[in-house]
This record gives C-alpha cells, sequence and structure tokens, in this order.
C-alpha cells in the first residue's frame, strides 16, 4: 500500500499527499488550509516575496505571532516557510528586523519534534534551525511536528502510504479542490509579482520618501508647543485654538486673516486628535508620496489642506476648526486621481485593492462623521475634492523617474493650483462675507475689540490722577511724576490706536462703533499732549482751552460712551442680549 512519490517530476499525486497530510491539522483554528488561506496570511505570503518554485503551491498558513506582528508559519508542497526576529543592528538602528527562512521537506533531520525553547515552544526541523510555535499549544505542536515528519520522510524516501488506498473519500475531496488551490497559487503568483513590479517603480520613482515624516514632525512640533505653553493635551478650547491659528470663518473673513487656512492644517484639538491623524498619514503618506514625487506630494498635501479649511470656513455656522484630516483626505483624493489616469499602467491585481481601501476610506470615515457632530465633514470633503482635482493636474507619467523635467512641470503646475486655489478662496471669503451671522459679526468684533478696549479704560482710569497733578504743578515731585505718567499713557495710546485702526466690521452699526472707540483713544493721547504742553509752558489754554486737557479728556469719554451706546444697540437689534441685558452666548 505504497506507491513512488517524484515531487518534482509528478507532481499531482504528491500534491494530494502533501494536502492530505496537512488537513491533520485542519481541526485546529490557528490553521488554515488552502484554498481557504486568510487574507492575512495571502498578505504575509505576497509581501515576504517568497520563492516560490515553479509548480510549488502553498497549502497551508498556522497563526503565529512574534512581538506583536502577525508572522504564520506556511507550508508549501515542498517546503516550510517560518519568520524570525533579530535584534537591534549595533550600528544604532533601534528597529528589528523580520527575516523570512524556509526549508525543504527533504533537507530535514529526524525526528522532528516539538521542544520547549528561552522563547516559548519550538519546532526542530534540522541542526540549529528551530520554528517558533504558539504558545500554550502543546497538541498543535505534536501534531505539526507529526505532519511534517511524514512530509520530510516521503520527501526524502520518496515513498508514501496511498491516499487513495487510505482514504478514497479524502481523495476524492482533495482532487476536486486541487484545481482552486492551483488556481489560487497562479493568482498569488501574479499579484506578487505584479506588487514586486510595482514597488521597484516606487523606489525608481522616489528614492526616498521624507516630506510625510516631516510632516508629522511638524505637527508633533505644534502640538508640544502648544501643551509646553500651558494647554491641556486633551481637551484644548476653542479659544486657545484659536490663539494659535485655528481656522474660523469670522477671523479670516472680517480680519483676513487668511493664514489661518494653512496654519489651522497644522494644529489639533487634542493627543488622540493627533494620533488618529498622524497613524492614517503615515500609513498612506509614504505610497502617494513616491507617486507624485517629494515636491508633488508636498503641493497636494498643502493645497487639500487649505482646500480643506476653506470649505469649513465657507460653511455655516462659524466655528474653530483645526487638523491634518482634510489633508489627509486630499491625499486620498491625489491617489484616487492616479489610479484613475493611470489604470493601464498600473497592474489590476495592484490597482483594485489599492482603489478599493482608498474607496472604503472615504466611504466609512464620511459616513462616521455623519454621525458624530464634532468631525467636521466640511473640511474632510474640500480637501478630497481639492487633491483629487490637483492630483489630476500634478499626475505624473508612469513609471517615472526622477529627472530635472519631472520637477519643473510639477512646480509649473503648482503655481497654477495655486493661483486656482487662490481664486477659489477669494470667492469663498466673498459668499461668505454675506452669509455671516448678528452673532459670528459681533463675536468677532469682540474678540478683536475686547483687549484694545481693555486697555483703553485702564488708561481712562488715570484721568483723576493727572487733573490732581496738573493742579500740583508748581511742585518739582508733581511735575516729575506727571511727565512719566503722561509719556507712559501716551505710548501705550498710540499702541492701542493701531491695534483700534485695524479692527474693520461688514457690520455698519459695529464699523461705527469702532471708530467711535478710534476717536476716544485719539482724543486720550491728545489730552496727555495737552498735560504736556502745560507743564512746558504754564498757559491755562493748554489746561482750559479748546484743546486742552479738560476738554480733550471730556471729547475722549463722550466717544466712548457713544461707542457703547452704539454696541448695545446692535445687541438689541439683534436679539442678542439674555434675560439680563448681559451679550448673549
Amino acid at each position: 500500500m505504497t506507491e513512488i512519490l517524484a515531487p518534482r517530476e509528478n507532481s499531482e499525486p504528491w500534491d494530494v499527499f502533501v494536502l492530505a497530510t496537512c488537513a491533520r491539522l485542519g481541526p485546529f483554528s490557528q490553521v488554515h488550509l488552502a484554498p481557504k488561506l486568510t487574507s492575512a496570511s495571502l498578505g504575509v505570503a505576497v509581501h515576504a516575496n517568497l520563492p516560490l518554485e515553479p509548480g510549488e503551491l502553498l497549502v497551508a498558513a498556522v497563526d503565529n505571532v512574534l512581538d506583536g506582528l502577525s508572522c504564520p508559519i506556511l507550508l508549501t508542497t515542498r517546503r516550510v516557510f517560518w519568520f524570525s526576529v533579530t535584534d537591534p543592528k549595533a550600528d544604532g538602528d533601534r528597529r528589528k528586523a523580520i527575516h523570512c527562512e524556509g526549508i525543504d521537506y527533504r533537507q530535514m533531520g529526524s525526528p522532528i519534534e516539538a521542544r520547549s525553547t528561552a522563547g516559548g515552544t519550538g519546532l526542530v526541523v534540522a541542526d540549529g534551525r528551530t520554528i517558533a510555535l504558539p504558545d500554550g499549544q502543546p497538541a498543535l505542536a505534536a501534531a505539526m511536528a507529526d505532519a511534517i515528519q511524514t512530509l520530510s520522510v516521503a520527501a526524502r524516501t520518496g515513498v508514501a502510504p496511498s491516499i487513495e488506498k487510505l482514504d478514497p473519500e479524502l481523495a476524492r475531496r482533495i482532487a476536486g479542490v486541487l484545481p482552486k488551490v492551483v488556481e489560487a497559487n497562479s493568482r498569488l503568483r501574479i499579484y506578487g509579482g505584479d506588487l514586486q513590479t510595482f514597488r521597484r517603480d516606487l523606489m525608481t520613482a522616489t528614492p526616498k520618501a521624507f516630506v510625510t515624516p516631516t510632516l508629522i514632525a511638524s505637527c508633533v512640533a505644534v502640538f508640544v508647543a502648544m501643551v509646553a505653553s500651558g494647554i491641556s493635551p486633551m481637551t484644548p478650547t476653542s479659544g486657545e485654538l484659536l490663539k494659535w491659528g485655528a481656522n474660523d470663518a469670522a477671523p479670516v473673513v472680517l480680519g483676513h486673516e487668511y493664514w489661518r487656512l494653512a496654519a489651522s492644517v497644522f494644529l489639533h484639538g487634542g493627543l488622540l486628535h493627533l494620533a488618529v491623524n498622524m497613524w492614517c498619514l503615515a500609513n498612506i503618506g509614504p505610497l502617494v508620496e513616491r507617486l507624485y514625487g517629494n515636491l508633488g506630494y508636498a503641493v497636494v498635501y498643502l493645497a487639500s489642506g487649505v482646500g480643506g479649511a476653506i470649505a469649513s470656513m465657507a460653511t455655516p455656522p462659524s466655528r474653530a476648526s483645526v487638523g491634518a484630516s482634510g489633508a489627509i483626505f486630499g491625499v486620498i483624493g491625489a491617489l484616487l486621481a492616479f489610479l484613475l489616469l493611470r489604470r493601464r499602467s498600473v497592474p489590476s491585481s495592484v490597482l483594485a485593492p489599492l482603489r478599493s481601501s482608498a474607496v472604503s476610506f472615504v466611504v466609512f470615515n464620511t459616513l462616521f462623521g455623519a454621525v458624530v457632530p464634532m468631525i467636521d465633514q466640511s473640511a474632510h470633503m474640500g480637501g478630497l475634492a481639492a487633491g483629487f482635482l490637483v492630483g489630476l493636474i500634478l499626475s505624473p507619467s508612469w513609471p517615472s523617474k526622477p529627472s530635472l523635467g519631472r520637477t519643473a512641470r510639477t512646480a509649473a503646475l503648482a503655481v497654477v493650483a495655486a493661483l486656482v486655489l487662490s481664486g477659489v478662496g477669494a470667492a469663498a471669503v466673498h459668499w461668505r462675507s454675506q452669509t455671516l451671522s448678528p452673532y459670528d459679526k459681533v463675536k468677532d468684533y469682540g474678540q478683536r475689540m475686547d483687549p484694545a478696549n481693555q486697555k483703553f479704560l485702564e488708561s481712562a482710569k488715570d484721568f483723576p490722577k493727572i487733573a490732581q497733578l496738573l493742579a500740583r504743578i508748581d511742585e518739582p515731585s508733581a511735575r516729575s511724576e506727571l511727565l512719566q505718567l503722561t509719556e507712559s499713557l501716551s505710548a501705550l495710546g498710540k499702541t492701542n490706536l493701531a491695534t483700534i485702526s485695524r479692527v474693520r466690521s461688514t457690520a455698519p452699526e459695529l464699523e461705527t462703533a469702532a471708530r467711535l472707540l478710534e476717536s476716544a483713544q485719539k482724543e486720550q493721547i491728545a489730552a496727555m499732549d495737552a498735560a504736556e504742553q502745560f507743564e512746558k509752558t504754564r498757559d491755562r489754554a493748554w489746561l482750559e482751552g479748546p484743546d486742552g486737557f479738560i476738554a480733550r479728556a471730556g471729547a475722549s469719554v463722550q466717544h466712548e460712551r457713544e461707542c457703547r451706546a452704539v454696541e448695545l444697540k446692535f445687541l438689541r437689534d439683534n436679539d442678542l442680549l439674555d434675560e439680563s441685558g448681559d451679550p448673549g452666548p
């Protein structure tokens, strides 16, 4: 009841024998048999670039984890492959390396048995060669040792029991499934070859992907600086984020702070927000960077981030918005644009899963954002659209190689993209200026005017003291103190005047209020000058005349009161006062 097996020359009986032997492992949940191998196991096989010989089939995978990484044990019709982790190199590289090892069944020693090792359980297959096995699974270890021992003996001797005679039903089932195993392995070889070719093309197109880690480092550095300044690492407030450059329609539209559109891309609203975005960027960024080149990728990222910020700014209601997610969506959009334009240049076995993953990312995050109010969907969709359009413009031919011409082309098209984005931004700002609510306008007005108003009122508190010093002007100490005080208040007033003069509002009433406070500040400065002139000349016109201290101080107070009256009327007319008469939320 034996037959002569020749694994290389007469493959089908041998393949049936190997499949039948591996079928013993089927009852274990950690074992996956062809053609029902898991996608994770197939992915490891593809990315490890197993050196399969012609006719060699992958027939089984045994789940195994090394240092937290999925490293399955792979059995083929001729060999067993496994992975090992080596310690960091002595040259300073702290990364551990994962190596793939393999051994032909004919080269294995005898007996093959599971043994306890320093690192757990191991399967000794040859002198000095041990396969690390899943811990705590003695039955699986024994079954694997028995199966591999059977394959090793049969491969070395060419003699093994006839499966058809021992178990006709098993032989029939295996014969029926064998074509599917062969077909699955054929697809695996094609995909593996295509993937290796695509990888080589990526490395040739862009040898070093340094922009992605630079962007990640920039976002992390900004976050560290924010936390170092005293901001909560988990729950920073909107006010704190606005001080650091968060995007918000009111300051962008009314204050012309367009720099916020770019700055907000590097800010994050907490450690979790930062971690999720940087994880996504680290995973998708290097691929798109190698497709578009370092410069092209940087343009895609920044244009997408700004495009997302423009969309967020243009979408009511006005709110503080931060984060790199708009730029990351844009990177996905650029990937989709590349796959669309270069669909005939990228192998279909590579293109299809890339496209599926990109679309799934967009769909999942869009649906997730629809049920989580705090997620800025406008920034995501704006970034996606900007990235897709910029990707269409910048998409290089494929395969591509670094060249001066390619860099010049990218730079020229980047200028075009920047001009288009600027035009879109200008149109969005103009449109948004017509849709800002009274609350948005008064909030922005208050954020800009309140600090200046506070400084004005602090200075005004010194008017009585100045009047007292003027009454004692003949005393040397009073003159000295008067000059020190007026010079200080005059300098502060001029600085404050510059701040007030920059405050603008599209609400006519608030614009009037700002100009009234500007006039009040000018009169305050003039009052200081009049006091100094009186000290020098003793001419009472500088004290009591139309341009004197008393008149100027009175005019300053009057303009400030008029400013408050206009502000209060605006709040009342727009129902922005609560029941107590204070400004509402």
